[in-house]
């Protein structure tokens, strides 16, 4: 009786046991869709970084073989990136970095095959049309453009389709009913937050600059700075050099611009030197700083104010 006993409870506890890894199982094939998203991009990127690098270093060594061969390098290299990720390990680098892969039991051999050439072949298919082709062909090309844009469409809808279950985030994973796991036993995803925290002081330090530079008279603060180092003899010298010398007739021709912004004057005034400005250049300058002088020769505003060309 005590023997049953026993033998029952091990039994029990047995079955408590496999139905907990059973859950752990089904737990681990919940992976968060902010996870399978930057899973996607990480691999576009690291892809791309691959691929651009080794493309530029072939190009330097034989500029004109690496013209002749463009498509089949590209073909290779594409080749040999999905072999060492998807092929070797049934994940792509993107989904290696967040501790993903795809659902092993699915990936059979068959749907690798598929795999490889949805995603290696179509820009094999595209590049070689572009630039073997003598000939652009009309139907191919019509058909490549009628595929790329059906592509595009599927996708939005697949992608809409992803935020509401939460499975098969692109358009190749759903036609071959491609699965995300997760690695780590569902495991909480970390969060830093310190470059959220740099970008958002950096934001505000941008927007306090914003605020502040066009509030700031540079041509003032210039101003200052020349009658600090060189004195203000030199300075009022020249004011009254500039007061009580004739005005002189300012001309406008084709190519005459403002002499503050450098654009055709709009409204053009002077200040009796001969130097243009446009109006709201000069009102500006003289209504928050009443000792400007012309940026070209340093003559100061007569009494008479400034006058129209």
């Amino acid at each position: 009786m005590l023997q049953r006993g026993v033998a029952a409870g091990r039994v029990q506890q047995a079955n408590a046991n496999e139905a907990q890894v059973n859950k752990m199982l089904a737990k681990n094939k919940y992976v968060p869709r902010v996870n399978q998203i930057d899973a996607i991009y990480l691999n576009k990127d690291i892809s791309r970084m691959i691929r651009d690098n080794l493309l530029e270093n072939l190009q330097a060594i034989s500029p004109v073989l690496f013209i002749k061969i463009q498509p089949e390098l590209d073909l290779l290299i594409q080749s040999a990136i999905w072999f060492g990720s998807v092929g070797k390990r049934c994940s792509t680098f993107g989904q290696q970095l967040l501790v993903l892969a795809y659902d092993a039991e699915k990936l059979t051999v068959s749907r690798l095959a598929l795999h490889f050439a949805l995603t290696v072949l179509p820009g094999y298919v595209k590049s070689w049309e572009e630039k073997r082709l003598s000939r652009h062909v009309e139907w191919f090309s019509r058909a490549i453009t009628w595929t790329e844009n059906s592509a595009l469409v599927l996708n939005v809808l697949n992608y809409f389709r992803f935020l509401k279950t939460g499975r098969k985030p692109t358009l190749i994973d759903y036609l071959l009913g491609l699965d995300y796991i997760s690695l780590r036993n569902n495991q909480r995803r970390d969060i830093g937050y310190k470059y959220l925290t740099r970008e958002l002081l950096w934001g505000g330090f941008m927007e306090i600059l914003g605020l502040l530079l066009p509030i700031i008279n540079f041509r003032k603060i210039q101003r200052l700075l020349k009658a600090g180092f060189f004195g203000e003899e030199g300075q009022h010298a020249r004011r009254r050099e500039s007061v009580t010398r004739e005005l002189v007739a300012a001309k406008m021709t084709t190519n005459t611009t403002c002499s503050y912004c450098g654009e055709r004057p709009t409204l053009p005034h002077h200040m009796g030197c001969g130097h243009i400005y446009c109006y709201y250049c000069l009102s500006a300058n003289l209504m928050t700083d009443a000792n400007f002088s012309c940026v070209k020769c340093g003559a100061s505003c007569p009494e008479s104010g400034v006058q129209s060309v």
